[in-house]
Order: structure tokens, then C-alpha cells, then sequence
């Protein structure tokens, strides 16, 4: 088995052709064939079956797939380390956040990590909550912002207060509240995120702890077309109060259930099995940083219950 037939397993796979894989791969049919042969006689399992002209997999080659994509992005990774030595850079330090905590937080940050650790090569992830935890529990991933987490393996660093916020047009009659709580949002045309991300999971927890079923009109990952949206007066925007609403008409709320905020801490996620220089400094820099000057700490919310 080597990597040549793995990524030939992985090309029909998606393909469903040995034909259209073979012109991606720029191999000959022939060559793809054997591979293929060749990786199912060292397996023992056959990994394909014939529909017609097309080429599925089989019940073994479906469960084998997703390992054979992680071999093969390890190997990319692998690579990719080298090249990045080679080219003079000593290590690489990946970071995945939300796209909220990227715009607010990343470029200020990421300027003074590197202008500190000038060998060490700074990459970025975009993903929910979830995502980012299943990437750093895969290796896939250094260290992240998230909610605080810990286990066996995993560490947290709390960094400061993420709140649920209600956001609408400077104008609406739920602005003059200083505070809105899920209850009074049970007749509203709501914007939210999906449900991966960490404030629709709080928010969506809120509401049936509340007994209500929001009235959805979008549901997108793209929290800025909810929050233009909501600008322009249509729908609240449920969001998370890391987005920015620098230059903004908006009012925004802080979100409360059964009388307390809704939200969570912001921290810094890592595997403590995979603690490096370069995530020490990070870490130390996250917390200095963003101690006093964090994204929402200008909207005066509640504090959040410990």
C-alpha cells in the first residue's frame, strides 16, 4: 500500500469513474486500475462495486474512505512542514476562530505575534465551534478560540465574555430596553446563525427553557448579511457580541433567560499533548492583549454569571 493508491482510491471515489480520475490524474486508465487492484489485494477487501458505467464504492471502501483522506492530508501536512522549514521558517503555528472572532480579534493579534515570533508562520481556520474542536482533537489544528472546554487531553485559557446579543435598526421599539430577554423576542422575525455556531446553540437552548419557538426569516453562516439585514429593519439579528458593529446603525441588546445573560467565556483551546514553545507564546500574548480591549467590551452588557 503507498500513497500513489490512495489518492487513486480517493479520485474514483469521488468521481465514480476510473475513466474521469485517471484525465484528473493525469495517468492512464490502465495505471489507475492496477492501483486500485494492487490496494484491494494488500486490504483484502474490495473497495468498489460496478453500477452500470459508474464505479461505487463498496460498504469497505465507504468506511474506509474517510481514513484514507486523513492519511493522505497528514501527508500533505507533512509537506507542507517541510517546504515551510526549507524555506527558512522554524515552525508553524495553526490557529482556527469563528469568522466573528477573526475579523475582531485575528489582525491586531496575529501582528503582534509575529512581530514577536518572526520564524514562526501563522495560519488560520475559519469554523464553528464544533469544527474547530473536532480539527484540534484531530492535529489538525494547534490551538483555538472557542468556548472554555476541558478533558483528558484538552486545556482552556479563559480570555473574556462572549454574550448573546439582540441586534436591530436604531429605531426599534425594542431599543429602548435596556436589556431583552428571549421572551420578548417570542413576536420577532429573527436572523440567525446556524446551529453549529456556539451563540445559536445558547440561544436555541434559551428558548426552550423559555417554551418558545422563534420565528426564523434567515438562517445563514454569514453573520454579516444578518447584521446588514437587520440594519436596514428587517428581522433581529441574534449574534454574537465578538462581530463587529464598527460603523453600524444598529442598537444592540444584551440577551437574557430566566433573568441572567445568556453567553459564555472566550478562551484559548489546546491539546496538552501537543503544547509547543510557539502556543505558550501565543497564549501569553492572546491574554495580555485582549484582557481589557476584547470585541463587546464597549456595548456595556451584564456581567456574565462565573
Amino acid at each position: 500500500m503507498n500513497l500513489r493508491s490512495l489518492r487513486y482510491f480517493v479520485s474514483v471515489a469521488e468521481t465514480g469513474s476510473v475513466s474521469l480520475a485517471a484525465e484528473l490524474l493525469h495517468r492512464s486508465q490502465p495505471a489507475v486500475s492496477r492501483a486500485i487492484q494492487e490496494l484491494e489485494a494488500d486490504l483484502g477487501v474490495s473497495l468498489f462495486v460496478r453500477e452500470g458505467r459508474r464505479m461505487t464504492p463498496s460498504a469497505e471502501g465507504w468506511a474506509l474512505l474517510p481514513h484514507a483522506n486523513a492519511v493522505l492530508r497528514s501527508a500533505d501536512n507533512l509537506g507542507a512542514r517541510a517546504h515551510h522549514l526549507a524555506s527558512g521558517k522554524v515552525a508553524i503555528l495553526r490557529v482556527g476562530g469563528a469568522a466573528s472572532t477573526v475579523e475582531s480579534v485575528f489582525p491586531r493579534l496575529i501582528a503582534i505575534y509575529t512581530a514577536a515570533q518572526p520564524s514562526v508562520e501563522v495560519t488560520l481556520t475559519l469554523d464553528s465551534g464544533s469544527g474547530l474542536l473536532a480539527a484540534l482533537e484531530r492535529g489538525e489544528l494547534d490551538v483555538i478560540f472557542t468556548r472554555e472546554v476541558g478533558n483528558e487531553f484538552l486545556e482552556s485559557k479563559r480570555l473574556f465574555p462572549m454574550h448573546v446579543i439582540a441586534v436591530m435598526r436604531e429605531q426599534h421599539p425594542l431599543g429602548s430596553l435596556l436589556t431583552i430577554s428571549v421572551e420578548d423576542l417570542q413576536d420577532e422575525g429573527l436572523l440567525l446563525g446556524p446551529k453549529p455556531f456556539t451563540s445559536r446553540m445558547l440561544f436555541d437552548v434559551a428558548c426552550r427553557t423559555a417554551d418558545i419557538s422563534p420565528k426564523v426569516m434567515l438562517e445563514t453562516p454569514f453573520q454579516g448579511a444578518l447584521l446588514a439585514l437587520a440594519e436596514v429593519g428587517h428581522g433581529v439579528a441574534i449574534l454574537p457580541s465578538t462581530m463587529s458593529l464598527a460603523g453600524r446603525t444598529v442598537t444592540a441588546r444584551a440577551l437574557l433567560s430566566a433573568g441572567a445573560p445568556i453567553g459564555t467565556w472566550t478562551a484559548l483551546v489546546w491539546d496538552r499533548r501537543r503544547r509547543t514553545a510557539q502556543v505558550d507564546a501565543f497564549i501569553e500574548i492572546a491574554t495580555a492583549t485582549l484582557r481589557n480591549d476584547y470585541p463587546g467590551a464597549d456595548l456595556q452588557l451584564p456581567a456574565l454569571v462565573q
